[in-house]
């Protein structure tokens, strides 16, 4: 089988980390010295060598021989570590286990001594999924460890984390990797597996990839499957629902030239080529910042700097909610019309009666063209704000619809859920893998793949997310990915998008409603009301639940 490229270069010991060169040298000093803290917290975004960087730790705290701090390779114990069976080595995924159950287990297990190796190292990935329960049951371990015990906890957001935990653990902050790190990483990947790529592309994704490394590969590796020859920016502009910077220029100068119409034609455009609207506003805001630095820097005269320093900031200022919006476009849409209209002395719900007034006594002084025309542009300046206006509805209306109706799903794959459909489900999903490569149908299943199934009935599937903006996202496909499911998978299910923090909440409602005795009931989902198909949902109407919680819910 074919092995992904961000799995097969994963770094092998510590020569191999790219960009943390401090927490490396930290580390290995550590080893060196023997001076070993029980408990490690390694924090940072996506991608950025947190769990690889625990595995080497864990590997070369164990060495026998090792050079500098640095795992030797070639030792016994460096071989048993090396195995992916090895007992002293227990890797664990917070997002699903994350009970209070599973933690005491693990507290259990930590008196015993080690197998083969000096130090027995518990790896707790996402560790800020975990209960409250179960951060409670591992203070305790933290507090008093066992010397033989090492744990190393990793997480992408520190401030769900309690303090109490963190000040008992030694904390490594792993930054974004820059961009010439990522590139020069991804020349060497290249070089080696021969893939003919243009320095323009390397540059290109080591900006798209946010520093995070293994998303960088992960392009890398998509590209070189997309394309058998040289692989140009062409290329990489089309498969990652982009845009050129003629593209850029065109609608900059749309936008700070107030032409409205021009601006929502070309978004529109985009939009219909299936282009990543949110990737492009990030394109946009780069193509800005850039357009600011010759200005300032390299001495370029630029008649609407003030207009592009606005625009550059509301970007910024907006990014994060159009991400988690359930319509980027129309959010973009909306955002620009707005910038476009204070631009031009409109304001944003309606223009003020005296302003009207003032126009109407100029009018009367005017010749009968001229004020045709001003009448005309005031129609089209109203016309503008309506259609801010109406979208706006449009988008919370939607926003609403889609919310309701994802916990009315969630509601009632309750009512006849079962731990022999979810495990079936879960089977099934695995197919996908077949298809993350596909032109057509690839990034669909790699979102859907993403996801942790939490729930399954017969007519419905609760599939969970770490973000809000991966949920929202997904919401815009979901039609398309029960179809995926149902040619792919034959999976014929309706399929409901919650965030992890979500589904924390509604397995704690499930369980105070099973500890009074309540039960689901089927709830009739309302209709779609922006669903261009007109397809009212039809899920089964099975009641009962079952008795034991383990039979239902996907804790662990």
């Amino acid at each position: 089988m074919y092995q992904t490229l961000y799995r097969k270069y994963r770094p092998k010991d510590f020569n191999d980390i790219v960009g943390q060169d401090i927490i490396v040298q930290v580390l290995k000093n550590s080893i060196k010295n023997n001076k070993i803290s029980h408990a490690y917290m390694f924090i940072g975004p996506r991608g950025t060598g947190k769990t690889s960087t625990a595995k080497i730790f864990a590997k070369a705290v164990n060495c026998e021989n090792n050079n500098q701090g640095n795992m030797c390779g070639k030792c016994s114990k460096c071989i048993v570590s090396a195995n992916n069976d090895c007992l002293d080595i227990i890797e664990i995924d917070a997002a699903s286990n994350n009970g209070v159950d599973e933690i005491r287990n693990l507290r259990d297990k930590v008196n015993l001594v080690p197998n083969e190796l000096k130090y027995k190292v518990y790896i707790i990935d996402e560790v800020h999924m975990l209960t409250i329960q179960a951060f409670n049951a591992l203070l305790k371990t933290l507090e008093e460890p066992p010397e033989h015990i090492i744990f190393i906890l990793a997480t992408t957001d520190p401030q769900k984390i309690p303090e109490t935990i963190i000040s008992r653990c030694q904390c490594f902050n792993f930054c974004r990797i820059n961009e010439k790190s990522i590139v020069d990483n991804l020349r060497m990947i290249s070089n080696k597996e021969k893939i003919d790529v243009e320095d323009d592309v390397l540059s290109q994704i080591a900006l798209l990839s946010d520093g995070g490394m293994r998303d960088s590969i992960g392009m890398l590796d998509k590209l070189s499957t997309y394309s058998d020859k040289k692989i140009t920016l062409e290329d990489f502009i089309k498969l990652n629902g982009l845009v050129t910077t003629d593209n850029l220029d065109e609608i900059t100068s749309c936008i700070l030239d107030g032409n409205i119409n021009k601006t929502i034609e070309i978004l529109e455009n985009w939009n219909d080529l299936g282009n990543n609207m949110v990737q492009i506003l990030i394109q946009l805001l780069d193509y800005l910042k850039n357009r600011l630095i010759d200005e300032y820097i390299n001495n370029k005269s630029d008649n609407n700097t003030k207009k592009c320093q606005d625009l550059a900031n509301l970007i910024n200022e907006k990014l994060v909610e159009i991400r988690q919006s359930s319509n980027p476009r129309v959010y973009i849409e909306i955002m620009l019309l707005s910038f476009i209209s204070k631009n031009n002395k409109i304001e944003d719900k309606i223009i003020s009666q005296e302003i009207i007034d003032e126009n109407k006594t100029n009018k009367e002084e005017k010749n009968t063209e001229t004020v045709e025309k001003e009448q005309q542009n005031d129609k089209n300046d109203k016309l503008a704000l309506e259609n801010i206006k109406k979208s706006t509805e449009t988008v919370e209306k939607e926003k609403s619809n889609i919310s309701e109706i994802m916990k009315v799903r969630v509601n009632n794959t309750f009512v006849n859920a079962t731990k022999t459909q979810l495990n079936s489900i879960q089977k099934q999903f695995k197919k996908l893998e077949d298809y993350t490569f596909d032109l057509d149908v690839g990034y669909l299943a790699c979102a859907l793949l993403d996801g942790t199934i939490r729930l399954a009935s017969e007519s419905n599937i609760v599939i969970s997310f770490e973000y809000p903006s991966a949920v929202q996202e997904n919401l815009n496909n979901i039609s398309k990915m029960e179809k995926l499911l149902t040619e792919k998978c034959g999976i014929s299910s309706k399929l409901a998008f919650i965030t992890d923090d979500e589904w924390k909440k509604y397995a704690e409602e499930f369980m105070n409603k099973k500890k009074s005795g309540e039960k689901y009931e089927f709830i009739s989902e309302p209709e779609l009301l922006f669903d261009t198909d007109k397809k009212k949902a039809k899920i089964a109407n099975k009641s009962g639940i079952l008795d034991e919680f383990s039979d239902i819910l996907e804790l662990g």
